[in-house]
């Protein structure tokens, strides 16, 4: 066994397999084994390719490898790195990528040249790394292990809706619960925008809607928001940063949600078409190749942060290169396209079960595609750094107004008996927000349409937490007390 560890360059396929196996164990409540797997195939295929390259190099197996393992670590650990300098080195050259990017080139060219000149065997190196990674690897099967044995399973909770009874001789309406991402309130429009959106809640009056006046989210952020939402209840005291830990812990909470088993439990069919994973109906947006969840994984490789960081820079400078620009820049357009297409199908659906229905539309959600004339945008636009253009984003919000009259008149033209729709901002306008206005990134679009037009229970200053609470006791003879309205502001991890 010695003998093969020393001379068999195995650690090159198991860093690879450690990479994605340590992100599956680490966010292990969230990505799925096939998508893990798939991940993991998709980088070995790209390190056998790094070899295949660096040995045309060296013609020498064993000094391929070598390279290769320092290149495709790099890739995976490039975001740990950066982020290691960025804490201490907050705002400093040290922590920009013209340091880190000429730094690592000068390793690189140093490195090869090394290798190329060296004459004896990498028997020593080749030892120790074979055998850290199966140390790591064999670390991370305890860690799941740990997890498993302690319950903390893919699909930890089991559907629960304690302290709510299920309604036999309710009408049960279906339900059309629909999130509009960054809409804004009255009163935030009024304060940031000095805009008046007073006609689209008369059109929504007019309709049958109650519209609350001083309507607040409870979070900043989508995840945390639609957490809370879907649970009915605040989540951990402690949750007040942006952190990846924190936001898988949102997920998780969104997957068995409270409200969702409810209604399932309640006999009804169950839509899903937002951005997250429910049990047994994943999210309908999905990349070309990787689902959405191996993006825990992938954030902090090389790809991932140049992609985040420094693309409108690359796309935008003199050698105007496009690295699927276009594709990324009109990605949620057509995904709130097919939403709004997949939501007027489902109403017009005749099915015997009641339906409940949960549409996440990433409108007035940057970016802003549309003036509001519904004139498309030129892409300059829509570009990263544009994302705390006021004047557009009040433009695009009145086109989504008309967008979304024009869904709720076909939901209710084409149901068999009056529905109930939800229109809800999961938070208000968040960028490019000051300290001051911290308070108006609360302030959210919240509208009831219920059959009967019985609203007394929903009041004006209603915050998302009890959104679910004040609908279930209306709608389905609940008992359900009332949460305190209150705000929590998320912190990024890195401000």
């Amino acid at each position: 066994m010695k003998s093969f560890i020393e001379s068999k360059a195995v650690f090159i396929f198991l860093l690879p397999v450690f990479f994605v196996f340590h992100g599956f164990v680490e966010h292990y409540n969230f990505v799925p084994v096939q998508d893990a797997f798939l991940l993991a195939l998709l980088y070995t295929v790209c390190t056998l390719i790094t070899i295949g390259i660096c040995w045309l190099v060296y013609h020498d197996f064993n000094k391929a490898t070598f390279l290769s393992f320092f290149i495709m670590s790099f890739f995976f650990f490039f975001g740990s790195i950066q982020d290691f300098l960025r804490s201490h080195f907050s705002g400093r050259f040290f922590s920009r990528y013209s340091f880190i990017l000429s730094l690592f080139f000068l390793f690189f060219v140093g490195l090869t040249i090394w290798l190329k000149r060296k004459k004896d065997s990498l028997k020593k190196f080749t030892f120790y790394l074979n055998l850290l990674f199966i140390v790591f690897l064999i670390i991370d099967f305890i860690w799941l292990s740990e997890k498993i044995i302690t319950g903390q399973k893919r699909s930890p909770f089991k559907p629960s809706i304690d302290n709510l009874f299920l309604c036999d001789t309710c009408k049960k309406p279906d339900v059309f619960f629909i999130i509009l991402d960054e809409y804004s309130g009255r009163a935030g429009l009024r304060t940031l925008f000095n805009f008046d959106n007073d006609e689209f809640e008369k059109q929504l009056r007019q309709r049958g809607f109650s519209v609350a006046k001083d309507s607040r989210s409870n979070y900043n952020y989508t995840p945390f928001s639609i957490a809370s939402i879907l649970n009915m209840n605040y989540l951990d005291l402690n949750m007040e940063k942006k952190a990846p830990g924190n936001i898988d812990y949102c997920y998780r909470q969104i997957k068995n949600s409270r409200v969702i088993n409810y209604f399932i439990a309640n006999g009804y069919e169950f839509y899903n078409y937002s951005i997250f994973d429910f049990e047994g109906r994943p999210a309908i947006s999905y990349d070309n190749f990787l689902p959405n969840s191996t993006t825990l994984i992938t954030a902090q490789t090389f790809f991932s942060r140049i992609m985040k960081d420094i693309s409108y820079n690359i796309s935008t400078g003199k050698w105007k290169l496009k690295l699927g620009l276009q594709k990324r820049t009109y990605e949620h357009l057509h995904s709130n396209e097919n939403i709004l297409r997949l939501t007027k199908f489902a109403a017009s659906r005749k099915i015997i079960k009641p339906k409940f229905v949960y549409a996440h539309l990433m409108m007035p959600h940057y970016p802003y595609y549309f003036n509001s004339k519904g004139e498309a945008q030129v892409i300059q636009k829509l570009l990263p750094g544009q994302e705390s253009d006021r004047d557009n984003y009040i433009e695009y919000l009145q086109y989504c107004n008309q967008q979304i009259l024009g869904l709720v008149d076909r939901i209710i033209s084409v149901s068999d008996k009056p529905p109930v729709i939800m229109l809800l901002g999961d938070h208000g306008f968040r960028e490019g927000i000051k300290k001051e206005e911290h308070k108006d990134v609360f302030m959210n679009l919240n509208a009831v349409y219920l059959p009967d037009k019985n609203y007394s229970r929903f009041y004006d200053s209603i915050s998302n937490v009890n959104q679910f609470r004040v609908l279930l006791n209306t709608e389905f003879k609940q008992h359900l007390s009332l949460l305190r309205d209150s705000t929590i502001f998320l912190w990024d991890e890195n401000d």
